[in-house]
């Protein structure tokens, strides 16, 4: 009977059809969507800038933490210090509860620059020292209005724990600043089939003086 014929033929139609929307659909999660965007806290002590992320919510440690730390002042005979600095990120491992404990960190980057007012906006340096394995790695500078920005990113991480980079800001033949003003971007996935993408951003001043 023709009819019972067209019947089935637009029955298996409607059923491919819904499978290749449910397909789509999963693939949509795992690739389409984009991260979710998580609050960072930022504590300065002891010549200390930390974010935590997210805030901490009583003893639950969440995703982790970044900083940018003053390790102390290199001493050098005709010119002003220079001053030693160490920025870091953690995901993941000890420093993370549920649901983030198996996290991995994907790419990370930091932005360091001085106050509008100090003297040496346009003729400071950083330096930066790789951190070991990871290839994906650059130091570029930038121009905010007058001001000189240093920018250190690591990319295609694609592990957990802490990755530290070891830093010196220059000031050339001026004074150190009495602050920094520091930014910080990461992102982080985790495990399993649809890989939930994270992202965190955070910005504060390091105080230097003292």
């Amino acid at each position: 009977m023709p009819s019972t014929r067209s019947d089935g033929r637009s029955r298996r139609h409607a059923l491919a059809g819904l499978g290749t929307a449910i397909i789509g659909s999963l693939g949509g999660c795992s690739g389409r969507l984009g991260p979710e965007r998580l609050d960072a806290e930022a504590t300065v002590e002891d010549g200390e800038l930390r974010w935590q992320y997210p805030p901490r919510d009583g003893d639950r440690d969440g995703l982790g933490d970044a900083g940018v730390a003053v390790d102390g002042r290199r001493r050098r005979a005709s010119l002003p210090p220079a001053l030693r600095l160490t920025l870091d990120s953690t995901v993941g491992g000890i420093a993370a509860s549920e649901p983030y404990r198996d996290y991995r960190l994907d790419r990370v980057r930091f932005r360091l620059w001085p106050p509008t007012t100090y003297e040496a906006t346009l003729h400071h340096s950083v330096r930066v020292a790789p951190p070991g394995q990871w290839e994906a790695f650059s130091t570029y500078y930038d121009l905010r209005g007058d001001v000189r920005r240093t920018t250190v990113e690591l990319r295609n991480v694609e592990t957990g724990g802490t990755v530290e980079i070891p830093a010196v800001f220059d000031p050339g033949t001026a004074p150190l600043p009495e602050r920094l003003h520091c930014s910080f971007t990461l992102q982080a996935s985790g495990p399993g089939l649809l890989e939930k993408t994270v992202r965190v951003t955070g910005r504060a001043t390091l105080p230097l003086a003292g």
